[in-house]
């Protein structure tokens, strides 16, 4: 017996919940406990890169596993469990090159999680209308926010150590939050027909990789914001508490998006206006970033993260959703996530040499790969528009 449509609901939640608590461990603090385990900066640095080279190699061959016989449940449980065994053995290593090493299989077994989960989200939505996707993606920004505050005050009571307990633990949410969701939403793993394996190999519409296209860039915009936001407000007098609450008021905005207009993806709207709304508002926000505007227009910028990340999120998932090939779902959004993936560390790699040399001109100097964004946005439209005449009756 099927699950009715708000139970279902609730249990996608808590997988976008689960996955993106990790994230809220990971991101601020994993860097702090490689610095505790004696590895010097440039170590560092590369050891954080890893994850992101593996995403851009991984995520699409991964994800189209998840449209063949290997299905998305299994591939998510293996993920998870992959993170279970993996975190342990990390805690217990000491070397930094075996660092390095673990944290590249660990990236392995996390490259398919986030996309997996949008595409079992996406095909519940199919399944179940009245799904609000921006409501059960908005669960997991307000994880990743709870998670950060919580393993600060974690790492300030019992050191840095926490954060790979944290770690080690958060995929036991993960496995029992896919296995929830994945029993109640019609999501099960999923025999395909030799055509639908025909479809899954074949080649995607050109307007899908327009919109793809776009989203990375728009995406990829942020990566100066996010390599070197913080050391920036910094060096021009803002306190590490008004810092927070400019990432703070970011994550918020985004939350609010996704609940407002997350009805987007999933109803047979192609979602273009939103990714218009949202390379447009990266392009905004990053060009009057570049001029250290002040407190108040700051944090008025950082409430644009809302538009600039959230719409073009939901934009580009209700694009996808709308356009991808039936058989083809998990290849689309592996693609998606290797683009962006790809974007965001040319941006963030390119950043580090423009804030050497020009300081807050780097946030100047992302704002045109917002503006591509649109421009791509604008010829997908076009795109569209061409097709559905062509197709009208005359």
């Amino acid at each position: 017996m099927s699950a009715p449509p708000g139970a279902v609901g609730a249990r996608l939640s808590a997988l976008h919940a689960a996955t993106f608590m990790g994230l809220g461990v990971y991101l601020p603090f994993f860097p702090v406990w490689l610095q505790s385990r004696a590895l010097g900066p440039t170590l560092i640095g590369i050891v954080i890169a890893i994850p992101i080279v593996v995403r851009i190699a991984l995520t699409a061959p991964l994800l189209a596993l998840a449209d063949r016989t290997f299905g998305a449940r299994r591939l998510l449980l293996i993920s998870h469990l992959g993170q279970l065994i993996g975190y342990p053995i990390l805690a217990a290593l000491e070397n930094g090159i075996l660092i390095a090493m673990m944290v590249g299989l660990l990236a392995v077994f996390q490259a398919a999680v986030i996309p997996g989960n949008d595409l079992v989200t996406t095909e519940a939505l199919r399944r179940f209308p009245r799904l609000h996707y921006g409501r059960i993606r908005g669960f997991g920004s307000l994880a990743f926010l709870l998670a950060s505050v919580a393993t600060g005050y974690l790492v300030d009571a019992l050191g840095v150590g926490a954060v790979i307990v944290a770690l080690a633990l958060t995929p036991l949410l993960g496995l029992a939050a896919t296995h929830l969701a994945m029993a109640t939403s019609g999501s099960a793993d999923r025999q395909p027909t030799e055509a639908a394996r025909e479809t899954a190999t074949g080649r995607l519409p050109g307007v899908l990789w327009l919109v793809m296209l776009a989203a990375a860039l728009t995406q990829g915009s942020h990566g100066g914001l996010y390599a070197f936001g913080s050391i920036h407000w910094r060096s021009i007098g803002f306190s590490d508490t008004v810092i927070g609450y400019f990432w703070a008021v970011g994550v918020l905005a985004e939350i609010a998006v996704f609940y407002l207009l997350g009805e987007a993806v999933g109803r047979g709207s192609f979602g273009l206006g939103l990714l218009l709304a949202g390379s447009a508002a990266a392009t905004l926000r990053f060009a009057l970033l570049s001029l250290d505007p002040g407190l108040v227009a700051t944090f008025a910028l950082q409430a644009l993260h809302g538009l600039s990340f959230g719409a073009s999120h939901l934009g580009a998932m209700a694009a996808m959703a709308a356009l991808a090939p039936e058989a083809a779902r998990g290849r689309t959004l592996g693609v998606a996530g290797s683009l962006v993936a790809l974007g965001s560390a040319a941006a963030a790699i390119a950043s580090g040499e423009i804030y050497r040399a020009s300081g807050p001109a780097v946030f100047a100097w992302m704002a045109p790969l917002g503006g591509l964004g649109f421009v791509l946005t604008i010829f997908a439209i076009r795109s569209l528009s061409r097709q559905q005449n062509a197709t009208r009756p005359m």
